[in-house]
């Protein structure tokens, strides 16, 4: 990762925007109630569901413990451009991002958050310039 710092509250912010405090997985292990209805949702789909099957330490944390070991964009930010999140890219948004964000409100939703981050960056550099003339 780049020398930046990560905020407390941005460690909850996914490198493609989705915000894990309001992820049902991530959520599951600390409230039954949500974890209940996971297991309805997943029954059928997997054999023996049960609460513990849901968890994530996010995807800045130990990807073994991550509701996904693989992520496409995880694995281009992090892993091989060594960037914070998607809208660091020179190539944001690229065309794949963009798909990928058509899929459901979800990534729409995550992908706008990207979007704002971007431009919230943008504002504090030119603020920061101002400052400096």
């Amino acid at each position: 990762m780049n020398s930046k710092k990560i905020d407390k509250n941005s460690k909850l912010i996914a490198v493609c925007g989705l915000n894990c405090g309001e992820c049902e997985i991530y959520l599951a292990p600390s409230n039954p109630i949500i974890a209940k209805k996971l297991i309805k949702r997943f029954e059928g789909m997997w054999n023996d569901v049960k609460a513990t099957d849901f968890h994530c330490s996010t995807c800045r944390g130990d990807q073994a413990k991550s509701w996904t070991e693989e992520c496409w964009i995880r694995d281009c930010c992090v892993i091989s451009k060594k960037l914070e999140f998607c809208y660091e890219c020179k190539e944001f948004p690229c065309k794949k991002l963009i798909e990928w964000s058509k899929q459901s409100e979800n990534y729409a939703k995550a992908f706008q958050n990207l979007k704002n981050m971007k431009k919230k960056n943008k504002d504090l550099v030119e603020i920061k310039n101002l400052l400096l003339i």
